[in-house]
């Protein structure tokens, strides 16, 4: 077997699926920037926990017109505000709907500019609906109470001490003579409260729930698009816009948790009494609608998440959290590289430093299997004159070509597969890092170094003068790219190749196609291929130097 083949094989099937990715998937479909115009009312979505076909159905999900499920004193009363705070955000409730109108993370920014505003969780578009409502249903009517005018006894303001808790209680009544009441926990130190809603009635409703709403228009950042994220008996799972606006199916079962994320930032419900019911999806004029129902309730108990997606914070809440951060199918792999990642950043409180210090520790790791490719690879290199003249001795009889070529191999302790063997081991801890870094908030906004001021973003140098680079963001040179590009080019420069002259150039254009593919790349991956191919070529070096007096056996 020819393993140079084997190896092209591997390394440009890999280019390819990333070229698809950045080159056509995101080129050619790129997310939606702005929120999508309104649907005609016969293709907005279905009412979300009323079956379809029936006289609800045709109307708007959000079934409570304007102003009617409000009670006549209700009506009379001011719109006011309410601010809870804590020492991780600050979140502001307006009465009408007792719903939250922001949610101030204070230790995240929006930009990484010095005057930045503290990180805006509530992402609610012009008109839209807000965060954390009520659902009730009645007789196959879904009441929605976004209109409704609650009023609170609590002072305009409540901070939340280091050892204590705090609470704020809404209580609204429709037209109807339906009351419901909602209260709000906040303990310190904790992206997570509680969510208590109670409903009075004549008899327990057809079912009660609690509902989050979020804009998918996409953010600034890498690929940064909110979605629909829930973990529903043990299955989880993530709904983008388009498959929202085509209609899903509800999902019943023990709900873990249920909202909307983003690639760094996360807000759902984790319902604690009743934990089992349904999370019903829908996709209405400019925003998604997640609603969490319970069946045959007037008490629903909840436990709600806003903030980012940290991995100790998420587990402090609920171990199963962890889940929420998209890892892809190398999820076991990069959660060990992410808690490496922060084990790290205990030595150097530098998230730039600690990427190098890992890739120092993985090269490492890899470094007796990382020789041993190597070496079975420039021993098969050495090999080629003789494998050539054995091919032209028995080129029309195969099976002798074959035996020869093994004997070859067996007189000079070569493996045919030694050189890829090891490097396919390798291509999961590489997706795995991949997505470990990806999906970091701890690099969002973090600094490196000299012009590199956000992990998170794509390297460019700022030179005002310059006109702008097609695919770049800034009018600048993407320093750091530039020189894994070069760094790359080394590597494969010094790495032992085929004979054939079109494989050899074919191995030439690697880099280069990797240093375009990886312009749009956050730069603190960029920053960790840069490390592995100079740790890369300083290894190959030496390999060189000691295979040099290599003589194979004839």
């Amino acid at each position: 077997m020819d393993t140079s083949r084997v190896l092209i094989t591997v390394i440009i099937s890999l280019i390819l699926i990333f070229a698809y990715q950045e080159l056509v998937l995101k080129r050619l479909y790129p997310p939606q920037t702005h929120p999508m115009t309104e649907e005609s009312p016969s293709a907005a979505a279905s009412p979300v926990g009323t079956p379809a076909g029936t006289p609800s159905a045709a109307a708007s999900p959000l079934a409570i017109a304007p102003g009617a499920a409000m009670s006549p004193a209700a009506a009379a009363a001011t719109e006011r505000t309410y601010e809870v705070e804590t020492s991780l955000f600050v979140a502001t409730f307006t009465s009408r709907g007792a719903r939250l109108t922001s949610f101030r993370l204070k230790d995240y920014r929006q930009s990484a500019g010095k005057n930045s505003p503290p990180y805006e969780m509530v992402q609610a578009p012009p008109g839209g609906l807000l965060p954390l409502g009520a659902i009730v249903t009645r007789s196959g009517q879904t009441l929605d109470d976004h209109e409704i005018a609650y009023s609170s006894s609590s002072p305009a303001h409540l901070e939340v001490g280091a050892a204590g808790s705090e609470s704020i209680s809404f209580d609204g009544e429709t037209a109807a003579g339906l009351k419901l009441e909602k209260t709000f926990t906040f303990s310190d130190k904790s992206y997570a409260f509680d969510m208590d809603v109670t409903e009075s009635g004549p008899s327990k409703p057809d079912e009660l729930g609690v509902s989050m709403s979020q804009s998918l228009a996409a953010l600034q950042g890498y690929r940064d698009i909110p979605e629909l994220q829930a973990d529903v008996q043990d299955k989880v799972f993530t709904e983008q816009e388009k498959k929202l606006r085509q209609g899903v199916p509800p999902v019943a079962g023990t709900i873990t948790y249920a909202g909307f994320g983003d690639r760094y930032f996360l807000s759902v419900f984790l319902p604690t009494h009743p934990a089992s019911g349904t999370v019903a999806m829908a996709y209405s004029d400019k925003e998604a609608i997640a609603r969490l129902l319970f069946d045959h309730t007037d008490h629903v108990s909840t436990r709600v998440y806003m903030g980012p997606k940290l991995l100790e914070a998420l587990e402090s809440v609920n171990p199963a959290l962890h889940h929420a951060i998209d890892f892809g199918w190398t999820g076991v792999l990069a959660l060990i590289f992410l808690r490496a990642l922060k084990l790290f950043h205990f030595v150097a409180p530098n998230w730039g430093v600690d990427i190098l210090l890992m890739t120092v520790a993985i090269r490492l790791a890899f470094l007796p299997l990382s020789i041993k490719s190597q070496r079975s690879m420039l021993k098969m290199q050495r090999l080629q004159p003789q494998m050539e003249r054995l091919k032209e001795k028995f080129k029309d009889n195969n099976e002798q070509l074959q035996r020869e070529m093994m004997d070859l191999y067996r007189r000079n302790h070569v493996n045919p597969l030694g050189g890829c063997a090891p490097m396919a081991l390798q291509l999961p801890i590489f997706i795995g890092l991949y997505e470990a870094l990806l999906n970091s908030v701890e690099l969002r906004h973090a600094p490196f170094a000299w012009w590199i001021n956000d992990l998170s973003k794509p390297d460019c140098l700022p030179i005002s003068w310059m006109p702008m680079i097609p695919y770049l963001d800034c009018h600048g040179l993407p320093v750091l790219v530039l020189l894994m590009g070069v760094s790359s080019l080394a590597q494969q420069w010094l790495t032992p190749t085929s004979p054939d002259p079109n494989q050899q150039r074919m191995m030439m254009l690697t880099p280069l196609i990797f240093t375009v593919m990886l312009v749009n790349f956050p730069s603190g991956l960029v920053l960790y291929y840069f490390a592995s191919n100079m740790l890369g070529v300083i290894q190959q070096y030496f390999l060189n130097r000691e295979m040099k007096a290599y003589t194979p056996a004839s």
